[in-house]
């Protein structure tokens, strides 16, 4: 299936060259990013191998950072290709505020791509879980960007994804602008599962777009680890390095 959907890509390029979504010159290459202005992308320098945030100098083991020694989180790493700064922070915001699709499908190919790279010598996870939108957040959008990246993901990896069982049953504030504390609270059972006899497998990946304090993502381990998941990755296209 992989090689099908480079195949499709040769031939969409040959019709319609890429044109860059950062600078809109000519890309000449399959994807609307020239080298140039991909160069120039915030990539994370020296993450944890848990939490996907910088490491400081000397830090213990040199992979793991101490506050992921210390308490282990509920999930098993995170792996994002990018830190949320400019230019990627307003990339994403248009994909996801302003049907700017074509977005998200340059920065999702580029994570696809950082994926490849870290699964090489490694199983991938054998089912992708979309980071669930609520249905009246997916009205007002019209979809929802973390299926959109999953949909990407799950394609060229050949990974299902589980988009129907799990989701959002409460309509939480944006989590924009909350303290960790507030991120929390307004999280506090917001997931549920549809499927009760549902049986995931061992290893999982969350997909999503940002991840910023993870509150999100813990409080939809809990749900994912009560139905048999022992394994969470978690996957996005960018990581804040602070609150936003």
């Amino acid at each position: 299936m992989a090689k099908v959907n480079r195949w499709l890509n040769n031939i969409q390029f040959c019709l319609f060259p890429g044109t860059c979504v950062i600078c809109d010159k000519a890309s000449y290459r399959q994807l609307d990013l020239c080298l140039d202005c991909e160069a120039n992308l915030p990539r994370p320098a020296s993450p944890c191998l848990c939490c996907g945030l910088p490491l400081r100098t000397g830090s213990y083991k040199g992979d793991i950072c101490g506050r992921c020694i210390n308490k282990t989180p509920p999930y098993t790493r995170i792996i994002s290709a990018f830190n949320y700064a400019e230019p990627v922070n307003s990339l994403i915001s248009a994909f996801k505020y302003a049907d700017k699709l074509a977005y998200g499908r340059v920065l999702s190919e580029l994570l696809l791509q950082k994926l490849e790279v870290v699964y090489q010598h490694r199983p991938l996870p054998d089912l992708l879980i979309p980071m669930p939108l609520h249905a009246k957040r997916v009205r007002e959008r019209g979809y929802n960007q973390a299926l959109e990246i999953a949909r990407i993901l799950g394609r060229n990896l050949d990974i299902p994804i589980d988009y129907q069982n799990f989701t959002r049953n409460r309509y939480t504030s944006p989590q924009e602008g909350l303290n960790i504390q507030q991120r929390r609270s307004n999280l506090h059972r917001a997931f549920t599962c549809r499927n009760n006899s549902i049986s995931l497998p061992a290893c999982v990946a969350i997909v999503d777009d940002v991840i910023t304090t993870t509150a999100s993502i813990q409080s939809l381990c809990k749900i994912l680890r009560k139905y048999g998941a022992e394994e969470i990755h978690a996957w996005s296209l960018a990581r804040a390095l602070r609150k936003v």
